[in-house]
């Protein structure tokens, strides 16, 4: 079943409020003071039947230019749109930046309606239609219908609905399989059921029970219950006005602007990168660091615009900028905004966001506005290849770059595989991938951390795994570091032998009189057996026998038990095939009974014992050991 949202926009006094009442039966106007003051502040909703078995969402907007902010949160998420203007006063100045706004946000279909229509003559009448023609030249509306009613008299109101229902059948269903998005625009408390918070559903499907997220805030909730005019349902589904019962989120946690989306779907920003245009009928020219006013859903948001490309932008014309806020929002790019000037309040323009979480950049830079350029054509693999070098130290997963880019994982994952078969990336692990000439970089970094080694430490084999990692990679990647030492051993670039790392073709030169020494201590090892002498004895008289036993540990010549005691390689795998044979007709074995196995001493039993635990060839129960499956 396909979502409609029609909204209505228009000088204030032209009879939106009263058109909605004739066509729907619904008074959108809720609160005291517009009941009281005959005009709409606030946001108002109501909905109407189609002849198909579907029904429209109509959000009524305010007209008075106080509450401008007012009707852009209602007006973003509406697919069509019926711009009035009452006939007793033509096009007035709302009526014209209510139309720019609906262009600026890329509305494509609507209908211009001629209100009041018993209070004026015929002739009047074509006069304001003629003014209306060439208000809507060159806009959206241009070739659209003007339909003249009566919310009196109830004239044109049938042939409207007419229109409304044919324009409706046109409009395209919106993605319901993205992932769920809600601007919030309003926050209450029913008594009984707690907060509710009400919005048009913008994307994805929603489901009773299903976790969500208030952004930018982060808070996970639940959904309790959803109504869709006014109705219970199960589901709700985008181009939907929905109203939600939320669990354990107080009405202070939520407010118009925030945006209710599925979990961890979208993040937070105050800096997003734009393709700004400027209306044409702007008084004033737009200059670099200039304070403005960002509306983007339903959010109004204190900002400065930094001009990437001049610094003054004149009317009519636009530009590649960045947008920095004071305070956080939740965007996806490809999302339309609004600009208003900060002071008087006034439309600029708007546009579209290119990158909703970027970097600062700084302005004149050939790369930037390439990168800014690829994004605004749509060039979806040049900016994953731009995301993956931005964020190639963090080697990130395709759904973080989905996010990154506001795109499903789908046309992700097929760009990626495109940029793999052209080189440019390459495949670590999983749906991790790291741009090519990153890897080569890192490449370089690993040979000269190892050489450098090497050069310093020539008696030793190579250097620790965990070093080896601390050193080439710049912050903590957690596994996806293994994957990328293991492609250097893969390809031969490195050797990993356990938990050293060294270059390939790498080996430790001796001297004369450090082979004797290495050959004197080997040999103190074989003839001590299991009472061999203690390190400290063993180098009593040999240079460099610290670093000479390390090689000899690393080339597994000797075993090292702690760090006194070592026994030679040999001695310890006869150890461990007794062990084996003793269990074989035994199912423990006390320290006396290993004492014994070995002939040694308590001194050394203990150790080597408590080593086989460690290696968990044994395992320590009470005052015996058992041997564990290997």
């Amino acid at each position: 079943m396909k979502n409609i949202i029609i909204g209505t926009a228009g000088h204030i006094d032209h009879g939106k409020t009263a058109l909605i009442r004739c066509l729907t039966g619904i008074e959108t106007d809720r609160l005291k003071e517009e009941k009281k003051r005959g005009i709409t502040i606030d946001l108002g909703f109501a909905h109407l039947p189609l002849p198909n078995g579907e029904t429209a969402g109509i959000i009524d907007v305010p007209g008075h230019e106080k509450f401008i902010k007012n009707m852009l949160a209602g007006i973003g998420g509406i697919d069509m749109a019926l711009l009035i203007v009452a006939a007793d006063e033509g096009v007035m100045p709302q009526t014209v930046e209510h139309l720019n706004i609906l262009s600026i946000l890329r509305i494509k279909r609507g209908i211009v309606v001629v209100t009041k229509s018993d209070l004026v003559d015929a002739e009047w009448l074509e006069l304001i239609k003629t003014e209306i023609k060439e208000a809507t030249r060159g806009t959206f509306l241009e070739a659209s219908e003007i339909l003249a009613v009566s919310s009196v008299t109830g004239e044109g109101i049938e042939p409207l609905k007419q229109c409304i229902y044919k324009l409706t059948s046109e409009i395209s269903q919106r993605d319901i399989s993205a992932p769920i998005r809600i601007p919030v625009d309003r926050v209450f408390t029913v008594s009984g059921f707690g907060t509710v918070v009400t919005g048009t559903q913008v994307e994805g499907t929603l489901s009773v029970g299903e976790s969500v997220m208030i952004y930018p805030q982060g808070v996970e909730t639940k959904v309790k219950n959803i109504q869709v005019h006014s109705s219970n349902v199960e589901k709700s589904y985008a181009g939907q006005r929905v109203a939600l019962n939320l669990t354990g989120v107080k009405v202070s946690e939520v407010e118009r602007g925030n945006v209710l989306a599925a979990v961890r779907s979208m993040t937070t920003t105050m800096i997003v990168d734009v393709k700004l245009e400027l209306l044409k009928s702007i008084p004033r020219t737009v200059k670099n660091r200039m304070r403005i006013r960002f509306h983007h859903g339903t959010a109004e948001v204190m900002g400065r615009l930094i001009l990437l490309e001049g610094d003054e932008l004149e009317s009519g014309n636009e530009t590649f900028a960045q947008i920095r806020l004071e305070e956080q929002i939740s965007v996806k790019s490809g999302d339309l905004f609004v600009i208003r000037y900060y002071s008087p309040v006034e439309t600029l323009g708007g546009g579209v966001v290119l990158n909703a979480n970027p970097l600062k950049h700084k302005r004149f830079r050939e790369a930037v506005l390439t990168e800014l350029q690829a994004r605004n054509e749509g060039a979806i693999e040049l900016i994953l290849e731009q995301e993956i070098l931005r964020h190639g130290e963090r080697y990130e997963s395709i759904p973080f770059y989905a996010l990154q880019m506001g795109q499903k994982e789908e046309p992700v994952l097929r760009a990626i595989e495109t940029l793999a078969e052209q080189g440019a990336v390459v495949k670590i692990a999983d749906d991790v991938y790291v741009h090519s000439r990153q890897l080569e970089a890192l490449q370089v970094k690993a040979i000269e951390i190892l050489n450098l080694y090497h050069e310093r430490h020539p008696l030793r084999k190579g250097m620790s795994k965990e070093e080896f990692r601390s050193r080439l990679f710049k912050r903590e990647v957690g596994k996806r570091s293994e994957a990328v030492i293991k492609r250097f051993a893969d390809e031969l670039l490195i050797v990993l032998d356990e938990d050293i790392v060294f270059l390939k073709g790498f080996k430790i030169r001796f001297n004369e009189i450090e082979q004797r020494a290495m050959e004197r201590i080997e040999r103190l090892y074989k003839e001590g057996v299991y009472k061999p002498p203690l390190i400290s004895e063993a180098c009593a008289e040999v240079a460099a026998c610290d670093l000479l036993i390390q090689h000899l540990v690393d080339s597994r010549v000797l075993v090292r038990i702690d760090s006194e005691i070592l026994i030679h390689q040999l001695h310890f795998e006869v150890l461990l095939e007794k062990m084996k044979v003793f269990f074989e007709s035994h199912d423990r074995i006390t320290l006396a009974e290993s004492r014994d196995l070995m002939g040694t001493s308590r001194k050394y039993a203990v150790p080597i014992m408590e080593y086989l635990d460690r290696i968990k060839v044994t395992k320590k129960t009470e005052d015996y050991r058992i041997l564990l499956p290997s």
